[in-house]
């Protein structure tokens, strides 16, 4: 009997094929474009350290294909967009989205060649303006792709962001997702502007979190005494597999809203999906679903978001990060990005890191599976393929205990 490899934590920096966690990460569909930004041109993009391009052919139809031409290797990123697909543009070669080659002009008339050549090709689907592609075993039917609430519930308001790359590991992001704590400590507020967000994330009163296991993953619930002896504040936080961030406090930790306005609870949900480009990259792609009452909400939400900062720097700080504070974007590029590879570092794990703790044990115990020859959990199955997968993220008052 074959023995199962034995795998670590730091296994989880490298994402290429045939790793433990490359061949985990081609067992789901992964986010690799957005429907706004795939235009009239081809996109050169690597994805789990795969060059690859993606294209959308004049007839409507989204390929995403090897990046080099097969015949001698020139870049199909310059390639020409037809009707029938994409072609070379050092010797014409045209490929279709399923990768066939259909037309080989310097070759004879009657020449079959081209039938021979079968260029790399994996299955896209798009769902709620995010392009999702495939890229593991039994590519002629693939698991289905999930429909995650946020993408694909009806009404409401749906904005999907321009996609974001990160010069960094893809796992230093996702961690971060089961780390409340550090809301509290690194992109904290004033405790003196009386807001809803400045009171429960305070670092001098660090709210209590549980984490649990989800069917789709880990979710970490933030809690602090409700308004009344029976009620708590609730901020809950998931990570669904296999990187997959989802928040439902937008509307509260953006806007100046005291705390009586959690009364009904959070309206919005913010999902975020990143993809490893290799090692050291990743991309992350941001969809909210907004069901509240304000037609204007995105305008408002993209006010609130300053820039990364430009204050003046001090002529003596050669850090090269500075300034980084008031923006949560960039405090998190900072402290993520200066953190080193899993595999880079000797993490000295605290209590309050229970929740990285049980991601990484989700994420392990996932990877085992696809060893033994599974399905990983976040895996929707066959007979599920029409509902609608809910990541749970709410934020507001609720009964005491509910997990």
């Amino acid at each position: 009997m074959k023995e199962t490899p034995q795998i670590s934590v730091s296994d989880l920096a490298h994402v290429g094929a045939g790793t433990p966690a490359g061949e985990w990460f081609r067992r789901y569909w992964l986010a690799v474009g957005t429907t706004k930004e795939l235009r009239d041109i081809p996109l050169g993009i690597k994805v789990l350290g795969e060059e690859l391009v993606l294209f959308r052919d004049l007839n409507g139809r989204i390929g995403l294909i090897g990046l080099h031409c097969p015949h001698r290797g020139s870049s199909l990123e310059y390639g020409d967009i037809e009707e029938q697909g994409i072609r070379c543009p050092y010797h014409a070669w045209l490929f279709d989205v399923a990768g066939n080659c259909l037309d080989q002009p310097a070759e004879p008339t009657d020449s079959q060649f081209h039938k021979k050549v079968k260029h790399l090709s994996y299955p896209v689907r798009e769902l709620g303006g995010i392009i999702f592609t495939y890229m593991g075993p039994h590519q002629d039917n693939p698991p289905p792709l999930p429909n995650y609430s946020p993408l694909a519930q009806n009404g409401g308001q749906r904005y999907v962001e321009s996609i974001r790359y990160y010069d960094y590991n893809w796992f230093n992001f996702i961690e971060n997702g089961v780390d409340p704590v550090h809301f509290s400590i690194l992109h904290r507020t004033d405790p003196a502007d009386g807001t809803w967000r400045s009171w429960f994330f305070n670092r001098h009163e660090i709210p209590y979190f549980d984490a649990v296991e989800r069917p789709y993953g880990i979710k970490v619930i933030s809690r602090k005494p409700g308004p009344t002896s029976e009620t708590e504040y609730v901020d809950e936080k998931s990570v669904a597999l296999p990187s997959i961030i989802q928040i439902g406090d937008i509307e509260f930790t953006h806007f100046h809203k005291p705390r009586s306005a959690l009364g009904e609870g959070s309206h919005i949900e913010h999902i975020m999906f990143a993809t490893p480009n290799d090692d050291d990259h990743f991309m992350l792609f941001t969809a909210d679903h907004y069901t509240g009452s304000d037609p204007d909400f995105f305008p408002k939400l993209a006010d609130t978001r300053p820039p990364p900062p430009t204050q003046q720097k001090r002529e003596y700080d050669h850090r090269p990060y500075m300034p980084f504070r008031g923006s949560v974007r960039h405090e998190d590029i900072v402290t993520q990005g200066t953190q080193g590879a899993i595999d880079q570092r000797d993490d000295h794990l605290a209590s309050s890191d229970r929740g990285v703790i049980l991601l990484r044990k989700a994420i392990l115990n996932a990877i085992k599976t696809v060893q033994n020859g599974g399905a990983p959990q976040g895996v929707v199955a066959r007979e599920r393929a029409r509902e609608i997968i809910k990541i749970e993220s709410f934020t507001g008052i609720r009964a005491k205990g509910v997990f």
